[in-house]
């Protein structure tokens, strides 16, 4: 269904009518010519472009919602034909969490296109699982083999991404970002203005368009876009999630939607944990999972919900 809010109504061609032929006879009818006139045709239709997704209408609701599920939200939306962004609270610094694999699988693959490393099968597996899956053994191997701190600092620079910043402890989660940085990166990869190659482009967004919905450590990460907009074939993208930022559930669904990777669209929330009254342990997910942690899945549907609002057609 989103396909038809966020794709393009191609026209129909109108067939040519040919000459009625009149009865020897009879009398033409108002709609038939009479012998000797020239046929009757219809001019062809030209194509109709549906407008531009535009969501300014649906962020305050989008927001409002948010914070009476106890969420502050970030929004950040680009329409890459005709540079149209919108936002809202996309200045706001946040840890990446699993966001960071973007920057690590970029910077191996601009390095290896420019020969300055070559990378194994077995770490395209890696690359590849760690993108699909989320997997975080995966990220770390490669973290810690290629650079750690230095790859963010390299990604930032050739991407411009004047607030993203190196994590303070060396730890790839804890990378620091925003909602437009992470919209401009997105912007620079597609095009190819941060330096990575197009083989490279098509199989890091290859592995975004084979997102796993269930992640490497059984964690849910449909939430945000693809449960938002169920619809829609024509998504790629990148989760991310952790406990705790500030005390807070840190949830981040971000990617391209539409054909030619039309939309970029970065949705983040932070929440309060929420139990409902039931379970009051704190969910500490650097020593125990998440998958069935119930201030979690509360904090999944919120950010879903945003994406349900901002994109009502769906």
């Amino acid at each position: 269904m989103v396909a038809s809010v966020i794709g393009w109504i191609r026209g129909l061609a109108i067939v040519a009518l040919t000459t009625a032929a009149i009865a020897v006879g009879t009398t033409p009818s108002e709609d038939e010519p009479t012998a000797g006139s020239p046929p009757t045709t219809q001019p062809e239709t030209t194509p109709v472009e549906r407008a531009p997704l535009r969501l300014a209408d649906h962020i305050d609701q989008a927001v409002f919602t948010a914070a009476e599920r106890g969420a502050d939200v970030t929004i950040a939306f680009l329409d890459r034909h005709d540079g149209h962004y919108e936002s809202f609270a996309d200045a706001v610094p946040f840890p990446t969490a699993s966001l960071a694999k973007l920057f690590i699988a970029d910077d191996l693959f601009y390095r290896e296109a420019s020969t300055e490393l070559r990378l194994t099968a077995r770490e395209h597996r890696l690359v590849a699982r760690m993108l699909e899956y989320s997997d975080d053994f995966a990220a770390t191997e490669l973290w810690n083999r290629y650079g750690t701190s230095d790859i963010v600092v390299d990604v930032a620079a050739r991407n411009h991404l004047a607030a993203t910043s190196a994590p303070y402890d060396g730890r790839w989660w804890n990378t620091t970002t925003t909602g437009r940085d992470l919209v401009d990166y997105y912007s620079a990869m597609l095009s190819g203005s941060g330096g990575l190659d197009a083989p490279h482009r098509n199989e890091l967004m290859g592995y975004l368009h084979n997102f796993g919905r269930i992640g490497a450590d059984g964690y849910d990460q449909s939430f945000g876009i693809p449960a938002g907009l169920p619809g829609e074939s024509d998504i790629a993208v990148k989760q991310g999630w952790m406990c705790c930022s500030g005390g807070r559930w840190l949830h981040l669904s971000t990617g391209v939607i539409g054909p030619d990777d039309r939309y970029i669209l970065v949705v983040v929330s932070r929440e309060d944990l929420n139990y409902g009254g039931a379970d009051p342990d704190y969910p500490d997910t650097s020593q125990t999972t998440a998958v069935n942690d119930i201030s979690a899945a509360h904090a999944r549907e919120t950010l879903t919900n945003v994406v349900r609002i901002l994109f009502p057609q769906s």
